[in-house]
């Protein structure tokens, strides 16, 4: 009997699909560690978002367990090493948060680049301060695209509705996409000194880890913005603070930070700073749509031994 525990809060979009299909689930949220070690062999499928780490340990107890599947994009909660040893399937739905996460990312350039946050202060606090929040536009304007996956490539063509010129930072940029979008792709270095708006849509790793740091601020524009919606490690936190402290950058716009939860951070009070709490994903529709696609996958996987957006090997 195929059955899924759901260890994390997520759309009820998820039980119809599982209901529909007759697979048994329970909902168990907030368990720590050794509860989930000490239940996770009763069940075929597990389904997580940001809120539980799928370790090593609670893999070893996982009997019975045939998928994990995390609806959204980002995997680094789950141990892929661990679950491929057991042969583990763990699945993502890539595509569901795109526009979501596009959209937030255009939210904040447009926040940093007009002021809007701080012109929306100033009015809550009752002035009117027309002459000192006069901003930038984004025609004509560099964006710096670093990874081009779904994700970079919705962002590329939004700024091109917005007539800024685009150049992308990709190892994996294949020649077709480079001639469909009319992109060039730059060394990181290259990308970063011609940038005004540099964006970061990669995935973290050993690479990409603290990929902004001071050293390659001092290669940026001193009029340029950053902005990460992608993962909180790419970006040292610390040495962004410190150019942003000495006029080194113009602004820095984030979703995803080092450590999250985030509620005491460094960047609190700075007027060239925009934060929101890694909300990237967090509309109504996209909730929707990735519930949706990991539990049909999962039960495609469960019932039929099919397998649709697997990450680990």
């Amino acid at each position: 009997m195929n059955k899924v525990l759901i260890a994390d809060n997520v759309s009820d979009a998820v039980f119809r699909v599982f209901e529909k299909y007759k697979i048994e689930y329970d909902q168990k949220v907030g368990l720590s560690e050794d509860e989930i070690c000490a239940e996770i062999g009763n069940y075929s499928g597990l389904v997580v978002r940001s809120a539980v780490t799928v370790t090593e340990k609670i893999i070893e107890s996982a009997g019975n367990l045939k998928v994990i599947g995390r609806p959204g994009v980002g995997v680094d909660n789950v141990d892929l090493e661990a679950a491929s040893k057991k042969n583990i399937v763990v699945m993502n739905t890539p595509l569901g948060n795109v526009q979501a996460t596009a959209e937030l990312t255009f939210s904040i350039i447009h926040a940093l680049m007009r002021n809007i946050t701080n012109a929306n202060q100033s009015m809550h606090n009752k002035k009117w301060e027309k002459k000192k929040f006069i901003g930038s536009e984004m025609l004509g304007k560099t964006i710096g695209i670093v990874g081009f996956g779904n994700i970079g490539k919705k962002i590329c063509e939004i700024s091109k509705a917005y007539g800024m010129n685009v150049v992308v930072n990709s190892s994996s940029l294949s020649t077709g996409d480079e001639s469909k979008y009319g992109i060039s792709n730059l060394s990181f270095d290259e990308l970063i000194a011609q940038s005004d708006i540099i964006t970061f849509h990669n995935k973290l790793s050993d690479k990409s880890k603290y990929m902004v740091n001071s050293e390659s601020i001092t290669k940026m524009k001193k009029t340029a913005i950053i902005i990460n919606c992608a993962r909180g490690g790419i970006v040292n936190e610390y040495d962004v603070k410190l150019a942003l402290d000495e006029d080194g950058l113009a602004g820095y716009g984030c979703d995803v930070y080092e450590t999250e939860p985030q509620t005491d951070s460094i960047f609190s009070g700075m007027h060239n700073v925009v934060m929101t709490p890694h909300i990237g994903a967090s509309t109504a529709e996209a909730q929707e749509k990735v519930a949706v696609q990991i539990a049909e996958q999962i039960a495609d996987y469960l019932l039929n031994n099919n397998i649709v957006n697997q990450v680990n090997s």
